[in-house]
């Protein structure tokens, strides 16, 4: 009986023991995995040629359908997305409720926070009277808040994904 208890036990210490070394191994994988996403996802920042793919705003609504364009090539931006939101100041029936600018910005900065596998890229631009910085927070996969702060509109957050730019998107 004793020989059967101590049998059970040492199998069960090396069971236990296997498991805990087999969740440590699959831990150490799936960190490994998200720092390969993070340098791939740093490379791409570096090149200076991506864009990002809003999905939705912060308030629920969905881009899906509706036009839009965030794209960062060769030292210049050029963006196009829709504004929910309320402006101040006077715009006139004629005037373009979307935040627009495509040129080279005023202020382009990158961050990045190892310990998080983030990146901060800071934008900022001028278009006509009003200015807009514009805050890229980019996870290791690529997820991405973009916080846009005007200085003639109420903020707005869009969130999406940095991609890396497919040639015929743009011509």
């Amino acid at each position: 009986m004793k020989y059967k208890l101590l049998t059970m036990a040492v199998l069960i210490l090396i069971a236990g023991t296997l498991t805990a070394q087999k969740n440590d191994e699959k831990h150490q994988k799936k960190e490994d995995q998200k720092n390969i996403a993070y340098n791939a996802m740093q490379e791409l920042i570096n090149s200076g040629n991506y864009l990002f793919d809003p999905n939705y705003i912060s308030t629920g609504i969905t881009l899906a359908t509706i036009p839009n364009r965030f794209i960062v090539k060769d030292g210049e931006v050029d963006i196009d997305l829709p504004f929910f939101g309320t402006a101040r100041g006077a715009g006139g029936y004629n005037t373009n409720s979307s935040i627009t600018y495509k040129g080279v910005p005023d202020k382009y900065s990158v961050k990045y926070i190892d310990k998080k596998r983030r990146s901060i890229i800071k934008i900022g631009v001028r278009s006509g009277s009003e200015r807009h910085d514009i805050t890229l927070t980019v996870g290791y996969g690529g997820q991405t808040t973009v916080k846009v702060i005007s200085s003639a509109r109420s903020s707005i957050n869009y969130i999406g994904y940095l991609k890396p730019i497919k040639e015929e998107i743009i011509n």
